[in-house]
């Protein structure tokens, strides 16, 4: 199925999306809200922490782009750059958190990412639509592993940060399976199947 602009599918999405903006926005602010109280939780227990909202969060898989990056790509304000590239320079990822909800067909997602032995925490906050997700999901759960990549809105990767565990960001695929927009015979999806 081609995806055009102002298709039918298009407009009972921003339908869906304007009967549920308060909630969304509500959602998102409150993501927001437990990134915040995290970050000052850990910064209790003594570690460095740095807080980040997404401004866009896309759900990539390995048939979207010219190479193989797959993962949740994160859009970051610039304002949050050079922190990022401060602490990411000498950070080794040991844990990894994932707290989420679903809300009206969207994920509201903060992933947490640890450095124990630096004792520096960076949390990352974003949201995306499930429906664009599937091929991302897939792709997770097949090779067992799971990546999110952080960049400004000029495309410079900041850095990326590799997961063990698909299933923490993903724990019921079938969920997100079931948004899913694209069909089985499409050529451009086909590799993420």
């Amino acid at each position: 199925m081609s995806h055009h602009p102002d298709s039918p599918d298009d407009v009972d999405r921003k339908e869906i999306v304007a009967d549920h903006s308060e909630e969304l926005k509500s959602n998102w602010e409150r993501a927001l809200e437990d990134m915040q109280a995290m970050a000052d939780d850990r910064e209790e227990q003594g570690y460095e922490t740095l807080a980040i909202p997404a401004g866009d969060t896309t759900t990539l898989s390995p048939s979207m782009g010219e190479d193989d990056t797959w993962g949740l790509s994160h859009v970051v304000p610039n304002n949050f750059a050079d922190d990022f590239r401060e602490q990411y320079e000498t950070f080794s990822l040991d844990e990894t958190g994932v707290y989420q909800m679903e809300s009206g067909g969207f994920i509201f997602v903060v992933t947490e990412c640890i450095d124990l032995d630096q004792e520096v925490v960076i949390f990352v906050a974003g949201s995306y639509d499930m429906r664009f997700s599937a091929g991302l999901v897939r792709t997770a759960t097949e090779r067992g592993e799971m990546h999110t990549h952080v960049k400004t809105l000029d495309g410079t990767v900041l850095g990326t940060f590799d997961h063990d565990d698909p299933a923490d960001f993903f724990p019921d695929p079938e969920q997100f399976y079931a948004y899913d927009i694209t069909e089985p015979d499409d050529p451009e999806r086909r590799s993420d199947r």
